[in-house]
């Protein structure tokens, strides 16, 4: 009889999962002598390709910073030979002159502005300051208190016209009178021009200033004061409300009285008429 045949089953073959080499780490420390790699100056660097590169760097601008000048740095302000070498380097000239910073330009309209820059050069001369920086110095000193004057003149010329903006408003057409009122005072009691562009200067900047010298000239103008002879032109708003309510409760007063000569009545009724004006334009502004 014949064996039956087991029939041969075929194993599949499984691929095998390739191998991959085992990396190793980045390591140049390892190539180092035990004493150089255990280094103060070596373990301020990682043992990393980035430390690796940051070494290298380190020792190349070490070379490069030894081909340029030696110069000492002054350990304080004593150490005089130190001081004197470190100048040098810097180009801080030997005496304050030397720097020759040039002059301030200073505009015509900036009177009495000055600079001194005899002092300024011995002042950053004593500082140790190098000729660039003495000059940059130089230039934003100048500047800044060129501007200073400029904001400080416009500040005041703003004063002053609200001052004049505000006795305008008050005074009404009285004003350009009165200021000559009591610019003429000063005219007369100022010894020089140069009093009596200080005494207007000083007054004017306030209004108690102005109205002070308008006081003093209306005396003046209504002849209180002897040997000044001034003629009052205006009259401020309230002045020509005063005497326009005299007028009407005068029942005498030409203005009001039809029997008075006719050159006296009409110059009433002028006058009146220019009172009412003075009053209106006050109550327009």
């Amino acid at each position: 009889m014949d064996t039956p045949v087991t029939p041969v089953v075929e194993t599949p073959v499984t691929p095998e999962t390739p191998v991959t080499p085992t990396q190793t780490a980045f390591s140049w420390k390892s190539a180092l002598n035990a004493d150089y790699a255990n280094s103060p100056t070596m373990k301020k660097y990682e043992d990393t390709k980035d430390g690796f590169n940051a070494a290298v760097r380190a020792h190349l601008d070490l070379q490069n910073m030894m081909g340029h000048e030696k110069v000492p740095i002054p350990k304080g302000p004593q150490d005089v030979s130190a001081r004197a070498i470190f100048n040098k380097a810097l180009g801080v000239p030997e005496k304050p002159d030397g720097y020759a910073l040039p002059d301030a330009e200073v505009p015509a309209t900036m009177k009495g502005l000055t600079f001194d820059k005899v002092k300024f050069q011995e002042a950053v001369h004593k500082h140790h300051l190098a000729p660039d920086a003495a000059r940059g110095l130089w230039d934003a000193y100048t500047s800044m208190t060129k501007q200073a004057y400029t904001d400080a003149v416009k500040a005041q010329q703003d004063k002053v016209t609200e001052i004049v903006n505000g006795l305008r408003a008050e005074w009404g057409d009285a004003y350009q009178s009165k200021v000559e009122l009591g610019q003429n005072v000063i005219n007369k009691f100022s010894s020089d021009k140069e009093m009596n562009d200080w005494v207007t200067a000083t007054l004017v900047n306030d209004p108690r200033g102005v109205k002070f010298l308008a006081t003093i000239g209306e005396q003046f103008a209504e002849n209180k004061i002897a040997g000044f002879q001034q003629s009052r032109f205006s009259l401020t708003p309230e002045e020509a409300q005063s005497q326009w309510d005299a007028i009407r409760g005068n029942p005498a007063h030409p203005y009001n009285n039809d029997k008075a000569p006719q050159l006296e009545r009409d110059r009433a009724i002028e006058y009146v008429n220019q009172l009412i004006a003075v009053v209106s334009r006050a109550k327009t502004r």
